[in-house]
């Protein structure tokens, strides 16, 4: 099984484990909340790079975390696609703007094939900043269950 396919898996029993008290929004509203994510990704990443500006500073931001949130979202939307929607037709990119590209062709030309592209990107970038993808969605199903439905979370070791 392709790591892709891994991950589509991890978040599909996550959901089911979570289904009774964490709703599972339809395809456009996981995208759109992917979007958010992302953009959170890159507000935790401004904050870090640009310590001279006046900003909002009082909220503990995690651009990892936020990238993780971001992918739950894109798998939560790929889980309710069927399976032939994991052909993935592109590969090359690593940047939070060329996924975001991909989830709005999604979102405005309905083009099917944008929402995996979108995950392979989402991987590339973990692979480039040395996050391990797995282990991230490990990380981010285990807090969504810890918050969501604490008594069928997965125990950490």
């Amino acid at each position: 099984m392709s790591d892709l396919r891994r991950l589509v898996e991890m978040v599909r029993e996550s959901r089911r484990r979570t289904s009774d008290v964490f709703p599972l929004p339809d395809i456009e509203g996981c995208i759109d909340y992917a979007i958010t994510e992302a953009a959170e990704c890159l507000d935790a990443i401004l904050r870090d790079k640009r310590l001279g500006d006046k900003r909002n500073r009082d909220k503990a931001h995690d651009a990892r975390r936020e990238w993780g949130q971001c992918g739950y979202m894109i798998l939560s939307a790929l889980i309710q696609m069927p399976p032939e929607a994991m052909n993935i037709s592109y590969t090359g990119d690593e940047s939070v703007y060329d996924m975001l590209l991909w989830l709005c062709l999604y979102q405005t030309a309905d083009d099917e094939t944008a929402l995996p592209d979108a995950l392979q990107v989402y991987v590339n970038l973990c692979n480039a900043t040395g996050w391990d993808d797995l282990a991230l969605m490990r990380e981010t199903c285990a807090a969504f269950e810890r918050k969501h439905s604490p008594e069928t979370a997965p125990v950490e070791n």
